[in-house]
């Protein structure tokens, strides 16, 4: 089995910033005499502190940059002032998760430096290139407003590369064996006679014990007709009360509830199984009629397994990551926080 590409999502304990952006700088400053900035901002200012090491203004400025050109040519401007249910902003959110990425990054620098992890030649070239890139395609206004470099962009890039890299240092010996019991994906079509729920159109239902026998009468009834029908997916589309009526699956699936999954996972191809009384992880309950039409679907079992590898990494580079978390110190500065924006 291959190792996955994986994201800075990934590497970053899954913050939804991590996503958008690409790593943090090592421009730091490792003197245990390092000090918070408290005045005004400079961009060589230290604005947040993690153990030894000083994270700079600059560092800072360079995210928001990133910030900017992924998201406001097509929402705008304003997108950070759009207010969450919470009543905080995009941009409130933004910039905490910006803060936590740069900790996380800087804490996986500091580790990788400790176990002599290094990027090589080619990849320090890989990071040159990309922040040439978006430096040289940068107007003079931005670079000079977000302290724009492509040694700094370089520098961003370079420690996303690390991570990557860290990231896989750390859970080489995670436990690559899936078996095809625990990945199999089959293909399936169905009829869904919801009995407490919201059918396709909206609709709330709710059935005492009457309605739901005759909703039980009906469901045998499909079942009679959908063995005679000639396409079922097209007789499923005309009598099921869901909006969809073919799905992939396998046993980890919620589509279908436990019941309803198990059942359709001991169908052969071409076969269609009983009425299936079953309840789904949201709460809604239902009558299924299950046609299977691949019993191992190879390419969804493939792609199944990579993601069940993937995410034993994830969570192994969860529980390294809080170790190493231990070890550090994060001070931030009250001056820049109070002033930070996207």
């Amino acid at each position: 089995m291959k190792k996955n590409k994986i994201t800075t999502c990934t590497l970053c304990v899954l913050l939804i910033i991590s996503a958008l952006l690409t790593g943090c700088s090592k421009d730091k400053v490792k003197s245990k005499k390092t000090k918070l900035e408290t005045g005004s901002m400079q961009e060589t200012s230290v604005v947040i502190k993690i153990g030894d090491t000083g994270v700079k203004y600059s560092e800072m400025r360079n995210y928001c940059y990133l910030l900017k050109r992924q998201y406001e040519d097509s929402f705008g401007k304003n997108l950070w002032k759009y207010k969450l249910d919470n009543d905080s902003t995009i941009g409130d959110e933004a910039r905490q998760e910006v803060a936590s990425l740069v900790t996380q990054l800087k804490i996986i620098r500091k580790t990788a430096d400790e176990m002599q992890v290094a990027l090589d030649s080619d990849e320090k070239d890989e990071a040159l290139r990309s922040a040439e890139e978006i430096v040289n395609n940068a107007s003079t206004e931005d670079k000079k407003s977000y302290c724009l470099s492509v040694q700094s962009m370089a520098d961003l890039y370079e420690d996303n590369i690390l991570a990557e890299k860290m990231f896989y240092v750390a859970t080489d010996d995670a436990d690559t064996v899936v078996t095809d019991d625990e990945a199999r994906q089959i293909d399936i079509q169905y009829i869904q006679i919801i009995t407490k729920g919201k059918d396709r159109n909206g609709t709330n239902i709710s059935m005492d014990k009457k309605t739901k026998k005759e909703a039980a009468a009906r469901a045998a009834k499909l079942l009679k007709e959908a063995k005679k029908a000639k396409d079922f997916l097209e007789f499923a589309e005309e009598n099921t009360d869901a909006a969809s009526v073919s799905a992939t699956i396998g046993k980890d699936n919620e589509l279908l509830g436990q019941s309803a999954t198990a059942q359709a996972l001991k169908l052969k191809k071409g076969r269609i199984s009983n009425v299936i009384a079953s309840k789904t992880s949201d709460g809604t309950e239902s009558y299924f009629i299950i046609y299977c039409t691949d019993n191992n679907n190879e390419d969804a079992t493939y792609a199944r397994k990579e993601e069940i590898i993937e995410q034993r990494q994830i969570n192994m580079f969860k529980e390294k990551y809080a170790e190493w978390l231990k070890d550090c110190d994060v001070k931030i500065s009250q001056s820049f926080w109070e002033t930070f924006e996207i």
